[in-house]
């Protein structure tokens, strides 16, 4: 299998050719990972009362029938209606428009990877929801938050990959990374809003996504550089 590779391809060229990815997809994931593996141990210490109680409070203190909707309404572009719906639109551009056959797979990737790896840490850390008022229905383990995870990584590549086609064609295109950033953190926030997860879960959420995303974006690049 490996015979079948360039002669002029090794572990060197690739790191020469994507360097600057790799190098920031390492830092990332490495930094990300220490976090989870912190939220995970004070989770098993039970050590994260405080953090939880004292955020979940300040969240919903500015409640109000207006921001219960709105808050609602954002949680619902984490559900998996949603995220399949453009997964299929966008997806389907790619492939029979502009045919980004690895793309599809990447953005595919990011979506359904978060779903299995969000469905194992939850049955492995097997935690139950606050024992609150839930706004809206949800069910199964809490920790990590499915909504935050699947959103950090599927959003995550969605905006990536938006970037990537812009940042050539407009000096504004950062704008894209702004924004699903601002669209990530509000979904994780309105899960703690509407009382369905502890802040700990959606910080731990984020952590896992992007170490799923910084995974998805790096085998792209290591695709696009063999291909190239």
């Amino acid at each position: 299998m490996l015979s079948q590779w360039p002669h002029d391809f090794s572990y060197h060229s690739l790191i020469e050719k994507f360097g600057k990815h790799l190098t920031w997809g390492i830092v990332a994931s490495s930094l990300l990972l220490v976090l989870f593996a912190n939220l995970a141990e004070d989770l098993l210490e039970q050590e994260l009362g405080t953090f939880d109680a004292s955020i979940t409070n300040f969240v919903q203190s500015y409640a109000t029938e207006r921001l219960t909707s709105l808050a609602i309404v954002i949680t619902q572009l984490g559900s998996a209606f949603v995220e399949i719906t453009l997964l299929l639109v966008v997806g389907g551009y790619l492939i029979f428009r502009l045919k980004h056959i690895w793309e599809t797979v990447a953005l595919t990737s990011s979506l359904a990877g978060g779903w299995v790896l969000n469905i194992l840490l939850k049955d492995i850390f097997h935690r139950s929801r606050p024992d609150i008022r839930h706004l809206v229905e949800a069910g199964g383990y809490s920790f990590p938050s499915g909504h935050a995870m699947v959103s950090a990584a599927f959003y995550g590549m969605l905006g990536y990959l938006l970037w990537m086609n812009l940042r050539e064609r407009s000096k504004q295109s950062w704008y894209v990374i702004v924004l699903t950033c601002a669209l990530i953190l509000a979904i994780g926030i309105s899960r703690i809003y509407l009382g369905v997860h502890f802040p700990s879960d959606v910080v731990a959420g984020f952590a896992a996504g992007g170490i799923w995303l910084a995974a998805c974006i790096a085998s792209l690049h290591t695709i696009r550089c063999y291909k190239n």
